[in-house]
C-alpha cells in the first residue's frame, strides 16, 4: 500500500516537450492548408471581380442606341475589332480604375466587331479581355486571363 502512494503521478519536462513537439508537427500541414487556402481565395475573387467587370462592360453597351453605333462605327470593314468607346462604359470605367489600383499588373482591353446588312447593323459584337499575375511579384506565377464576348443583335434588320 504504501508503495502506491509514493509512485509519482505528475508529468516530467521530457513528456510535455515531446507531447509539444507532436502537436507542433501535427500543425505544420493544417498551417500549409490554410495558406493554400487563403491564395485560392484571392485567386478566386480576382477572377470573381474580372468577370463581374467584363460582364458589367457588356451590358452598358446593351443600352447603347444602335444609331450611336452607326455614327461611331459604320466606317469600320469586315471583321474588323476596334476599341470599345469609353464614354459607352461610364460606370464600368471608374470600377476598373479601382480594380487597377488593387491588382496592379492588370491589363484590360474591350474590342467590338460591327456585322453590317448593307447599311444596317445587324450585330455589335464585344469582346473583353483581362488578364493579370497572381502573387506579390516574389515569385514569377502563371498569369491569369479572362475573355469574355457578347453579340447584340439589331431586332429592327429582321
Amino acid at each position: 500500500m504504501r508503495s502506491a502512494l509514493n509512485h509519482s503521478s505528475g508529468l516530467s519536462m521530457l513528456e510535455i516537450v515531446i507531447a509539444a513537439a507532436i502537436v507542433a508537427i501535427a500543425f505544420i500541414p493544417l498551417l500549409s492548408t490554410l495558406q493554400y487556402g487563403n491564395k485560392a481565395t484571392v485567386k478566386i475573387n480576382n477572377f470573381g471581380k474580372a468577370a463581374k467587370l467584363a460582364q458589367g462592360l457588356i451590358e452598358e453597351c446593351k443600352h447603347i442606341p444602335f444609331s450611336l453605333y452607326k455614327q461611331d462605327y459604320l466606317a469600320l470593314g469586315k471583321d474588323e475589332w476596334f476599341d470599345v468607346n469609353p464614354l459607352y462604359y461610364p460606370k464600368t470605367t471608374d470600377s476598373i480604375a479601382a480594380f487597377k489600383t488593387e491588382l496592379k499588373s492588370l491589363k484590360w482591353d474591350a474590342d467590338l466587331k460591327i456585322v453590317k446588312d448593307g447599311e444596317q447593323i445587324r450585330e455589335v459584337w464585344i469582346k473583353v479581355h483581362a488578364s493579370w499575375e497572381e502573387g506579390d511579384g516574389t515569385t514569377k506565377l502563371k498569369p491569369r486571363e479572362l475573355r469574355l464576348a457578347n453579340a447584340i443583335r439589331n431586332t429592327d434588320v429582321d
